[in-house]
């Protein structure tokens, strides 16, 4: 598959569309070192804030992992069919907001159970990294929303159950139109006071805790979507 210039207006998720087909397609494959900044910002014909942004949201999804001084590869492991489940057109015609997030309750208390027995050093730095990334990010709505939706992806990554991580990209996917939103009702504080308390359960490998502040995360939420 030919990696083209990018046209459209949403640079950024056009990039991000056509680095998804060349794993798809099999030309990335798990391990493999791909083209550098400089090289993908000619192929697409964008600048590298756009390349640099795309490749960080892959970053955050376990997708990619970048080698300081060495540059960016994929991961070794990737999540069985993560691209696959990505299916938002056939999906969010019929789903509210309010539906989304309460199925988002159901299936993350469970997810933050399981990642706060499983998650290994991996994940766990994984997550350090994305709740750095908000904390630049206050203030910017649409930066801390994109780094919000990474880290309950990189939660699911920790659960290490491809069922889950699937599920999980298909909310990333309806959520990231409506998360600007959802960060402007909550605030900043709301999402670095929940994440960072569940990664304190994962770390203190704490399962109950873990899913008492996913709960609460979500139905707070959840109450000021409904309040609206």
């Amino acid at each position: 598959m030919t990696m083209q210039p990018i046209k459209k207006k949403k640079v950024v998720d056009e990039v991000l569309d056509q680095m998804k087909s060349q794993i798809l397609a099999g030309n990335w494959s798990p391990g493999m070192k791909i083209p550098g900044e400089m090289e993908l910002t000619r192929i697409f014909g964008v600048s590298r804030v756009s390349i640099r942004e795309a490749i960080h949201r892959l970053v955050g999804m376990g997708i990619l992992t970048i080698r300081h001084g060495d540059g960016t590869y994929m991961a070794e492991i990737l999540p069985k069919d993560y691209f696959n489940a990505l299916l938002p057109s056939l999906l969010i015609e019929a789903v509210s907001l309010g539906e989304l997030l309460e199925f988002r309750e159901m299936v993350e208390v469970e997810s933050a159970r399981h990642a706060a027995t499983r998650a290994t050093e991996a994940d766990i730095a994984r997550m350090r990294g994305i709740l750095d990334a908000m904390k630049r990010h206050e203030g910017d709505y649409h930066g801390f929303a994109i780094e919000d939706l990474n880290f309950h992806t990189a939660l699911a990554l920790a659960t290490h159950n491809s069922v889950i991580v699937k599920v999980n990209a298909i909310m990333h996917d309806m959520l990231k139109k409506a998360m600007e939103e959802i960060v402007a009702l909550t605030g900043f504080q709301g999402g670095m006071h929940y994440h960072a308390r569940i990664l304190d359960a994962v770390v203190e490998r704490d399962p109950e805790k873990a899913m008492a502040m996913m709960r609460e995360h979500i139905r707070t939420t959840i109450d000021r979507v409904q309040g609206i």
